[in-house]
């Protein structure tokens, strides 16, 4: 085995190691209260299933909102975000499409958005602008217009969003 092909596979080994610690870590953090063991709290949720796999903005969720609009953004440890835009803030089903209530999941620097031919629903169950809760429901198709590649997403949003000034 030349130099070259030992480094390449002790860089791998140790990235396959570090990979299975984070989740170790993780679950470790959770175990004694560090971390949460449930997707956010109330006023302070966006979780999703994107393509059968659990998201969770656990690491930060960022709301705001005003003028009968708002947008919801949420990171994940590992840095994947999803950003929903709410054109309006009405309860009730209104249509996600390429023109409106946009969904955007990036994941490893490749960015999912509504295509073309993708639809999908945004349904607001709750919205009280006194308190600036917003509770919602949403599902679509998403698209990776650089490689064609598709992922479902599904999930919940749950935010006390700040007004934009």
């Amino acid at each position: 085995m030349n130099a070259r092909t030992f480094s390449f596979l002790a860089v791998a080994a140790v990235s396959f190691t570090l990979a299975g610690c984070v989740k170790e870590t993780q679950e470790l953090a959770q175990e004694v209260g560090l971390v949460p063991s449930t997707c956010g709290s109330d006023g302070a949720r966006l979780q999703a299933t994107v393509d059968g796999g659990s998201y969770c903005a656990n690491a930060q969720v960022i709301a705001t909102g005003g003028d009968g609009s708002a947008f919801v953004t949420g990171f994940d440890y590992t840095g994947s975000s999803i950003i929903l835009q709410f054109d309006t803030l009405g309860v009730g089903t209104h249509a996600i499409t390429e023109a409106a209530n946009a969904v955007v999941y990036m994941q490893a620097g490749a960015s999912f958005v509504v295509g073309p031919d993708q639809t999908g629903t945004l349904t607001i169950t709750e919205h009280n602008p006194d308190t600036r809760r917003l509770k919602a429901t949403f599902q679509t198709t998403l698209l990776n217009a650089m490689n064609g590649q598709t992922k479902t997403v599904q999930g919940e949003v749950d935010v006390i969003y700040t007004e934009q000034q």
